[in-house]
């Protein structure tokens, strides 16, 4: 269901066109040819007009609002995420205009790093995503496409503050002389904490509520775009984007059976509690972007280089003034390049190939230098046939491939740590010499096909139909198969991939007032990863823990459906809602709980407008619970976050066109809620913003 998400204020829809407002073709995924038999798609877009409305200044908040989507809070590293109908970004990858931007090294990235300010639109494609896309697009993929100037010149300042000492800004300048396009966005923000409810407990270890201890941040980006466009079809361009972040990472503030677990003072750099800071993290990207038309054919083509650098700071406290471990920083970099090429056949059918290939490196700066490699490929093709002017049938497949080229062993030549078998080496357990005596892991490869078929119909002019299925995969990261974990996991150079079939019907129906939209899903889930724990103890000093390995021994089942409304009560009154159902459930093992999963998510919003130039904006809200995972004892308990009700409220007033003034509050009732258990999540925000546009 490709569609503008937030219908029902369209008075407003059209206002947002006064700000850069064409859409960047060259950075999409999922474009439809103009001459292609009229269709639906699984796509959804959010607009730039939606981010600002709900004060979306991270791609987090902004995917936050559609339905299958929730928060994910990787909490021990300070990393928010998102869960695609249950399923996190490995398999959902980031890109920013059809580039691939996930680390290296484990697939994550933090979104939080990633504002809005430079971004027209965000594709978040689901389920029956396109075979075109690439490798890993398992449970779909989610692209940031940047801003393209539209008149001779033009732009937009922003200025903000909110709770917490944070303040950030932004500027966008462009300039469109027909042929040439150029365009520059500076952001940056920063806050001293965020602030917790009131309703935080007391009594609880390293966290005595008000200020969030260790939760300050900072992020600066600048983003520049240049462009060519000799006709109406063709376009190249070349961009850039530089980011750098500093951030701390909160300390697990909750109570397992009654106390604090694993508590890391005696330098352990492992644990439930870490006293961490990222010294820096920083992404720079350079790629490059065509399309070439052809009149009956196409080409487009993508080549990018992009570099991640970071460096996590351990310490042995809460003074954070003793490193508990020498830091390793990582220089990670992927670079690679895809061709798309596709023919229209019979003016409304079209056949059409894509090609990806990148290589992902990961290297610790530590004495000696620690560098990994992987190659990973994808062939993709795919047909749309037209049945008849209101429907059409698209048939396509993709094989992907990836093969490990280096994959050192860290732990090589190591002393003061050893590795036994059945038992702790205290205990009588025998002595393993290999993860200290081999060298390099055996290189681990991985390849899958993925087939798919959709059918999609226009009933009328109120009703369209969809259905589909489609078989996906993912390919374990670099991390997934060598990294000890901090000497809590072994390696498993043979992991293979996961594979997912996906079953999907949904439809759009719309009245004069109102829209309906919905989705029915189902998936069944093999060699899905997951740890278990193994007979093999890891040994340093008087430190003996028992080791997990990722293995592929899961079975998962998903279900689930998702409902949307949006509804245009009066001139200046419209209401949006959505739901979502999700249950996952892991047939191999069900003590095993899927983590991070909400059963049930709901969203309303509504937007009155008292006059053109003041409005009236509010938002709810809920989430049920979901389950964390801890190691106690050598073996995993289960936390609930407890469910969360969120409201929100915001007034805009517009004295001229040109300039905006904004007040507002998040978590209006100051909720004390958790995404992830021990993570406390800000309590009462309030903001405000001035924005100019020229």
């Amino acid at each position: 269901m490709r569609n503008k998400v937030s219908f029902g204020f369209m008075i407003s829809l059209i206002a947002s066109s006064l700000v850069m407002a064409e859409t960047f073709e060259l950075g999409k995924i999922e474009v439809s040819e103009s001459k292609e038999a009229s269709s639906t798609s699984t796509t959804t877009v959010i607009d730039t007009k939606l981010m600002q409305d709900h004060e979306s200044t991270t791609i987090v908040e902004a995917l936050n609002l559609l339905p299958g989507v929730n928060i994910q809070n990787g909490g021990g590293r300070n990393e928010q995420m998102i869960m695609l109908r249950g399923f996190d970004v490995k398999h959902a990858p980031l890109f920013i205009d059809g580039i691939p931007i996930s680390v290296p090294y484990d697939g994550y990235v933090d979104f939080n790093r990633f504002t809005t300010y430079d971004l027209s639109q965000i594709e978040l494609s689901k389920g029956l995503t396109s075979v075109l896309l690439g490798a890993n697009t398992f449970a779909g993929a989610i692209n940031m496409i940047t801003k393209k100037p539209t008149k001779s010149f033009e732009g937009e300042v922003g200025l903000g503050v909110y709770s917490g000492n944070g303040k950030d800004g932004y500027i966008t300048a462009g300039a469109n002389q027909g042929s040439f396009y150029g365009i520059v966005t500076l952001s940056g923000t920063q806050k001293d904490s965020y602030p917790l409810s009131d309703d935080f407990p007391s009594g609880i270890k390293y966290e005595d509520g008000g200020s969030r201890n260790n939760s300050a941040s900072k992020d600066n980006k600048i983003n520049l775009k240049v462009g060519y466009t000799p006709n109406s079809t063709d376009e190249y361009s070349f961009n850039y984007i530089k980011q750098h972040a500093t951030k701390g990472v909160p300390v697990f503030s909750g109570l397992i059976d009654g106390s604090v677990i694993q508590d890391n003072t005696n330098g352990k750099a492992g644990g439930t509690v870490h006293f961490w800071k990222w010294d820096y993290w920083d992404k720079e990207s350079f790629y490059f972007l065509s399309k070439t038309d052809f009149d009956t054919w196409y080409i487009k083509t993508r080549l990018f280089y992009d570099k991640f650098e970071n460096k996590l700071d351990m310490y042995r406290d809460s003074t954070y003034t003793t490193l508990a471990s020498t830091s390793t920083p990582y220089d990670d970099n992927t670079k690679g390049a895809s061709v798309e090429t596709g023919i229209r056949l019979f003016e409304a059918d079209t056949l059409k190939f894509a090609v990806h290939h990148k290589v992902d490196t990961h290297k610790e700066l530590s004495t000696p230098v620690v560098e990994m490699q992987d190659k990973i490929s994808s062939f993709g093709a795919e047909y749309k046939k037209a049945v008849s002017s209101a429907t059409t049938l698209t048939v396509g497949a993709s094989y992907d491939w990836e093969k490990a080229q280096k994959a050192p062993n860290s732990y090589y030549g190591t002393t003061g740590v050893s590795f036994t078998e059945n038992a702790a080496s205290n205990a009588g357990g025998t002595t393993i010499t290999s993860y200290t005596t081999q060298q390099n892991f055996a290189l681990g490869e991985a390849s899958s096909f993925n087939p798919m078929v959709k059918f999609e119909t226009k009933m009328d002019d109120t009703l369209s139909l969809y259905g589909g299925v489609s078989k996906k995969s993912r390919i374990p990261s670099i991390k997934d198969r060598y990294s000890y974990k901090l000497g809590n996991y072994i390696p498993n150079p043979d992991l293979q991939e996961e594979s997912i079939v996906n079953y999907e019907v949904g439809g759009v129906k719309s009245f004069d007032n109102l829209i309906l939209r919905t989705a029915i899903f189902y998936a069944k889930i093999e060699d899905f990863i997951q740890n278990a724990y193994v007979p093999i103890w890891y040994n340093k000093g008087t430190s003996h823990t028992q080791q997990q390995q990722l293995q592929n021994i899961g079975e998962v089942t998903q279900k689930g459906f998702e409902l949307e409304a949006s509804f245009m009560a009066t001139d200046n009154l419209s209401f949006d809602a959505s739901y979502t159902r999700l249950e996952m459930t892991n047939e191999t093992d069900s003590s095993v709980k899927i983590t991070n999963v909400p059963k049930h998510k709901l969203l309303l919003s509504s937007n009155y407008a008292f006059t053109k130039n003041f409005s009236w904006m509010t938002s709810f809200e809920y989430d049920s619970e979901s389950y964390s995972s801890y190691v106690l004892s050598n073996s995993d308990v289960y936390y609930s976050s407890g469910s969360a009700s969120l409201w929100g409220t915001k007034l805009v007033y517009k004295p001229t066109k040109a300039l905006a003034l904004e007040v507002g509050v998040k978590n209006l009732f100051d909720q004390n809620y958790y995404i992830t258990y021990g993570y406390p999540e800000a309590g009462r925000v309030f903001y405000s913003n001035v924005k100019y546009t020229f």
